[in-house]
Order: structure tokens, then C-alpha cells, then sequence
């Protein structure tokens, strides 16, 4: 997530830490100063209350996302449709992995109905969904993707992007799989790569280390 002042990054650090093992409700500003080690002085000072540190998580972790799909929308028009997509499931996935405290809360909080949510669907969700759309519709265009129903497959897509971060308990304890691991996250972004190849990619050019069959 962005750089902040090492006290600004311990109380956002703490906070992520006791919401999602609380909940947002059920944690109170002085749990958070303790965790983070800080005066609660320090959290007024930065957030001015409660809900403007859970609205500051969600910011940064999704102002920093955004940044994750635009820098790869930049090999579109060099590498393709099929590759900018690669690229960007793999980009995801490891940003998720390195915010991995954060993206659990995020996306298991935004499912939630409140105006936040609303907020952040209207807003970062749905630029995150008009770039995945450009890339299907250029791939659909120039025929590197078979035509597929643009909404539903994005929908199952976002259902593979997530499921690391919102079924951690059952990839573990059940699957034994460890998805805040980056061993388990390449085998995972391998495998969402042979999900696109066997039901959107037409044509089988791709670069052999980003094709998700190395």
C-alpha cells in the first residue's frame, strides 16, 4: 500500500489487523492505539475518527490496485490481448498476496451494503471493470478472444481474482494450499491462465513464461 510515516503505517497495520479479526464494530480507537502502539491522539490526529481510518484503508489499497491494472493495460497495444491479460490476473494476484491482510478485510467488507460500499463500487470497482471490458472487446475485436457475454465473464473472472483472498480457511484447511504464499500464488495465476486459454483465447501465441503452462 503507499508510503506512509512509520506511526500513520503502524495504526493503518494494527487497525487492518484487529477489523478483521474483530470487525469493525467490535474494535474501539483505544484497541487500535494499544495494537499500534501509539497515543489515540495520534489516530485523531491522522483520521480524525474511526471511519476515516476504515475509509483511508479502503483508498489506499484501491488507489494503489487501480495503479496494478493501469500500468498493465500499457502492454495492450504492445503485446496484445491475451498477454495484457496474463499479465494483469498475475499482477493482481501478487498485489493481493503482498496486501494480503488488507485485501481479506476489503473484500469481505465491501460486500456489506453501505453507502462507502456504494461509493467504492461506483467508483474504483467500476473502472476496474471498464478496463478488463476494453481489453475483451479489443481481444473480441481483432479476434484474439472467441465473443463471449462481456458481463458474465467478467463475473467469473473477478470470482477467480478473489477466491485466494475471500476462501483463505478452506484453501487451508481443507485444500492445504496457502494462497499468502507467492509458491502458491504463480500455481494459482497458472492456473486462472489456463481457465482464459481453454474458454476466451483464440489463437495460441503466446510468450511460453506468461502463457501459465511453464
Amino acid at each position: 500500500m503507499n508510503r506512509q510515516t512509520p506511526t500513520k503505517q503502524a495504526i493503518v497495520e494494527a487497525a487492518l489487523h484487529l477489523f478483521h479479526l474483530k470487525g469493525y464494530h467490535a474494535t474501539s480507537i483505544r484497541d487500535i492505539a494499544n495494537k499500534a502502539k501509539v497515543n489515540a491522539a495520534n489516530i485523531a490526529y491522522y483520521f480524525k475518527n474511526k471511519q476515516g481510518l476504515l475509509e483511508f484503508c479502503f483508498t489506499s489499497y484501491l488507489e494503489d490496485y487501480i495503479l496494478v491494472l493501469e500500468t498493465n493495460m500499457t502492454l495492450l497495444d504492445l503485446k496484445g490481448p491475451q498477454q495484457c491479460l496474463l499479465n494483469l490476473v498475475k499482477g493482481i494476484l501478487a498485489f493481493q498476496r503482498e496486501n494480503f491482510l488488507a485485501a481479506r478485510f476489503i473484500y469481505g467488507e465491501s460486500s456489506l451494503d453501505s453507502n462507502l460500499n456504494r461509493e467504492i463500487h461506483s467508483t474504483y470497482f467500476t473502472k476496474e471493470k471498464s478496463y478488463f471490458q476494453y481489453i475483451l472487446e479489443q481481444g473480441i475485436k481483432n479476434r484474439s478472444f472467441h465473443s463471449v457475454s462481456i458481463p458474465m465473464y467478467l463475473l467469473q473472472l473477478k470470482g477467480l481474482l478473489t477466491a485466494p483472498v475471500l476462501h483463505t480457511h478452506y484453501a487451508m484447511d481443507v485444500l492445504h494450499v496457502f494462497p499468502q504464499e507467492a509458491y502458491y500464488t504463480n500455481i494459482y495465476a497458472n492456473e486462472v491462465g489456463r481457465f482464459l486459454q481453454d474458454t476466451l483465447f483464440i489463437a495460441k501465441d503466446l510468450e511460453p513464461q506468461l502463457a501459465g503452462r511453464a
